[in-house]
């Protein structure tokens, strides 16, 4: 049957975009703390009575400890949530709000020794409370306009991996389309000529015969000739008509799958189902499962050096799962080479149809292959069988 085959370095690149979305949307420890400061919640009026409290607490604490007891870097607190949530206006007025309750505060406790060292004391903190109020607007500036970047160019990745996936499912039904239209061509055509041709091939090798003519062998060896062409020629168009899969065939073709590579190769193999019915599934969907079961039970009956298959269908309320096992040798180690085609087109066959592809061991050993297709909610489920 004919398969379809995609190059790996396509596979490659299909995956690049995808990887660097989801890099792009995993923020950083600094664009963390930028929407934990920057990002609020509340309304104004919340975020100016936090910040009065705040500054009213530190006020009170500074006064209760004296003047001996300087608690400037506490006052940086609330100074800092102003500049995060309301701008470096209010930053601004905040440090100087603090600066001026603790000259008040410090007065009520009996005010300073030296006065003119003090002023000039809290005209320090005063700048220093100013350098702290840009060098926050500044970076947290830099931090909103990263993220905005980040934001932009995550979209932009999104989009282009949405019309990636549109164009390559758009690809697979025009190939589909013409696959299926060159199996009716030879199915109806070339396959006609060579059934009418070995018709005539019959009549001729039994006419010589009854004449008792020795060319009579040869007129037969053509007939079986024609008779082998007309076999293949409809092996070849079934593979192609193969290309779609509708789903009320999904069930019955792979039955005769399991059939047909039971007759190809000295192994014992099996399908069961359970819950699928036709109306959860959809042409492309029923198409790649049909081909990752086929090209999963190939592998194992080629590479896993098995003696029993089994392909599985199960459908329930979260989706369809087709699962392949089998109970060879067992996955390659760490070490060994890289994944093969085969498992790359059916991982991509898999994406194409927004399911998750997974290959690890069986539960009895062997190597299990497993795809879950999220399916829409519909009817119930079929009996099992």
């Amino acid at each position: 049957m004919a398969k379809t085959s995609i190059p790996p370095q396509q596979l490659a690149l299909d995956s690049e975009p995808r990887a660097a979305a989801r890099e792009l949307n995993r923020p950083s420890r600094f664009l963390e703390l930028a929407l934990l400061t920057a990002n609020r919640t509340q309304s104004r009026f919340a975020s100016v009575t936090i910040i009065a409290g705040l500054v009213a607490v530190v006020a009170t604490l500074d006064y209760l400890a004296g003047v001996g007891v300087s608690l400037a870097l506490f006052y940086l607190i609330p100074i800092a949530l102003s500049v995060a949530w309301l701008g470096w206006r209010t930053g601004c007025a905040a440090a100087v709000a603090c600066i001026v309750l603790r000259v008040t505060g410090d007065l009520a406790n009996g005010g300073y020794r030296h006065p003119d060292v003090a002023g000039w004391n809290r005209v320090i903190d005063l700048f220093m409370y100013l350098v702290v109020v840009f060098i926050l607007h500044a970076l947290i500036s830099l931090l909103r306009e990263v993220d905005e970047r980040v934001r932009q160019r995550t979209a932009a990745l999104q989009r282009v991996i949405a019309e990636r996936t549109q164009l390559q499912t758009e690809i697979f039904e025009i190939s589909r389309r013409e696959r299926a239209a060159i199996g009716r061509d030879l199915h109806d055509g070339l396959g006609q000529h060579l059934t009418a041709a070995s018709i005539a091939a019959n009549l001729l090798t039994n006419n010589l015969a009854s004449g008792g003519y020795t060319a009579a062998e040869d007129a037969r060896a053509v007939s079986d000739m024609l008779h082998t062409a007309i076999g293949t020629t409809r092996k070849i168009a079934r593979g192609l008509l193969l290309a779609a899969v509708e789903p009320d065939e999904l069930l019955p073709e792979l039955d005769e799958l399991a059939s047909g590579l039971a007759e190809e190769f000295p192994l014992a193999f099996r399908f069961v189902h359970r819950g699928v019915a036709g109306d959860r599934l959809s042409a492309s969907v029923s198409s790649h499962i049909f081909y990752i079961a086929q090209e999963a039970a190939r592998n194992a009956a080629r590479h896993a050096r098995a003696t029993a298959v089994e392909i599985s269908l199960f459908a329930d309320e979260r989706g369809l799962e087709l699962a392949v096992t089998d109970n060879g040798r067992g996955l390659p180690s760490p070490n060994g080479r890289s994944a093969g085609i085969g498992q790359r087109v059916m991982a991509h066959r898999t994406e194409l149809i927004g399911g998750e592809f997974s290959l690890g061991p069986g539960s009895e050993g062997g190597t299990t292959v497993r795809c879950r297709v999220p399916l829409p909610a519909s009817m119930p489920a079929a009996a099992a069988r």
